[in-house]
């Protein structure tokens, strides 16, 4: 009866120290992460693994296929757990419902640690650059801001009042128009000019457009 307990804890304290020799490993490989969880799918509970390091560690989603060796008898083996893992990262998440087309503002999102590994885009965007956007799509509560959610707030917006300029040789041409689209720096947006004319011109900045 000793010696089958003895046998246990053995066997219950080579997995513990395999399990910290993993989730250490992980870190190392998979850097960048608050904090990562895992659980091996197969493998025998009474095989002596080590961590392979001569082996590529592959990853596909939320499992990674992790090299190790074992003895079995006199031989040395190599073989592949498959572990389920999860990964932790500490990212902006929307705490209410955000429109299309508006601003996000300090108080639309609370950083949290959330399991980001089923995400497409695996790197939610980084607060720094929470400035001057706004959500290209509806943004529900809850949810991870991440890059596809969210575009920079144009510099000129449709509907607004700007001013026109046509040059001509010498002669510079100014008008206000009312701009029918969105438009970043140096894009070409439609104008609709005070005469009623539908034109295409370059944004400039904020207030000026630029006929060319």
């Amino acid at each position: 009866m000793i010696l089958i307990f003895v046998i246990s804890l053995s066997v219950a304290l080579s997995a513990q120290n395999f399990n910290s020799e993993v989730e250490k490993y992980l870190n190392q490989k998979l850097g960048g992460y608050d904090k990562i969880e895992f659980s091996v799918l197969n493998g025998v509970k009474n095989y002596n693994y080590k961590i392979d390091e001569s082996r590529e560690l592959k990853i596909k989603g939320a499992t990674a296929y992790l090299p190790v060796k074992y003895s079995d008898g006199n031989k040395s083996v190599n073989s592949i757990l498959t572990l389920q893992i999860k990964l932790f990262k500490v990212v902006p998440v929307a705490v209410k419902e955000i429109r299309r087309k508006e601003e996000i503002e300090a108080n639309s999102f609370e950083l949290q640690s959330v399991d980001i590994t089923s995400l497409k885009y695996s790197d939610a965007v980084n607060v720094s650059e929470l400035n001057s956007v706004r959500a290209k799509s509806l943004i529900k509560a809850g949810q991870v801001i991440t890059p596809d959610l969210v575009e920079k707030i144009p510099v000129v917006q449709s509907g607004s009042r700007i001013m026109v300029e046509c040059i001509k040789g010498s002669v510079v041409i100014s008008t206000e128009a009312i701009a029918r689209q969105d438009g970043k720096v140096n894009e070409v947006i439609d104008i609709l000019t005070s005469s009623n004319e539908l034109l295409k011109a370059k944004v400039i900045n904020s207030q000026k457009v630029l006929i060319e």
